[in-house]
């Protein structure tokens, strides 16, 4: 069980770029299974989705390490 206090803000970052990754993969396979193609693109386009999100929690998380590294920097 994941105890969400003592996680930093990047281990949540990482966790829910995680999830989107499983979760586009899920959708991928799926679709790789199917023989109704209108389901087919459902789920490609659930997968591009997901794969939007984790781009957009990658974002965040570089984001997060520059102002750590700013903040350091200007600590010394």
């Amino acid at each position: 069980m994941l105890n969400w206090s003592e996680m930093s803000i990047q281990d949540i970052l990482e966790l829910a770029i995680a999830d989107e990754e499983e979760a586009r993969e899920y959708y991928r396979k799926a679709a790789e299974r199917t023989g109704n193609a209108h389901t087919r693109r459902v789920l490609l386009g659930l997968a591009e989705m997901e794969q939007d999100h984790a781009e957009t929690l990658r974002r965040e998380l570089v984001e997060l390490q520059l102002q750590r590294d700013l903040e350091a920097g200007m600590a010394d």
